[in-house]
């Protein structure tokens, strides 16, 4: 059995077990937090603590699915950062801060889509955008955060390319994916996708077209893209079974 996380053991020390009870509010409380809505100047989300107790400031012009991830997120400071002079930034290029972001965002996942929920939620359920879809909806995350926790915990084979607004591309891959595939990042997505809200376009792709390695021949990928309302782009590669 896999062990859990500091975030999930903390879900089940005040005995939440479905989606809908995980309150971030309340959940901050519990761990000595006040969570306060403000417009801020810069960035999403702030924390300030002094011994015991902290005020987490949070955008109140975000969506709610984005300020529940902040709350989260910070959190994440709260437990693993506590007595740390750090500076929160979107894009860090300081390797130091840039771990401490990776630690809080995996905190925030843990605490916003723990394993012990999300499993039964995907048993025997292949990957897609309508599972990425299920996922959003339930546990009142963006597709985004679903989609990159569906590659940290499902067993398909599969790749998750995200294309931002200013053109930056980053891609994120599940643990089955064949190791020695490497993703050809310059190869163009085309125009497949509708705008926020509309369903996926799916179209099929043979592997050698978007991935370099051995075993690729004779392989076709299913391929969907979608617009978040975020302005990312996001594509989900699968190979099949």
């Amino acid at each position: 059995m896999t062990s859990l996380s500091p975030a999930e053991e903390l879900l089940q020390d005040i005995g939440i077990t479905e989606p809908d009870e995980i309150d971030v509010e309340v959940i901050a409380w519990s761990v000595g937090a006040r969570v306060r809505y403000r417009a801020l100047p810069q960035g999403d989300a702030r924390i300030v603590g002094m011994g015991d107790r902290a005020i987490i400031t949070v955008d109140d012009r975000a969506s709610r699915v984005r300020q529940r991830f902040s709350v989260a997120h910070e959190l994440g400071h709260w437990h693993h950062h506590r007595g740390q002079r750090l500076i929160c930034h979107g894009s860090s290029t300081d390797s130091a801060d840039d771990t401490c972001e990776r630690e809080a965002d995996r905190y925030a996942a843990d605490l916003l889509m723990p394993r012990f929920m999300l499993e039964p939620s995907m048993a025997e359920a292949s990957m897609s955008f309508e599972l990425v879809n299920g996922v959003a909806r339930r546990f009142q995350v963006s597709r985004l955060a679903a989609a990159l926790r569906l590659a940290d915990v499902h067993t398909g084979r599969f790749a998750l390319i995200v294309d931002e607004p200013n053109g930056r591309r980053w891609f994120r891959r599940s643990a089955a994916l064949p190791r020695g595939w490497r993703l050809r990042l310059d190869v163009p997505m085309g125009e497949q996708g509708g705008e926020p809200g509309f369903q996926p376009k799916q179209w099929s792709v043979p592997a050698y077209r978007l991935f370099l390695g051995r075993n690729r021949s004779g392989i076709q990928l299913r391929c969907e893209t979608l617009h978040a309302a975020s302005g990312q782009r996001l594509t989900l590669i699968t190979v099949p079974v």
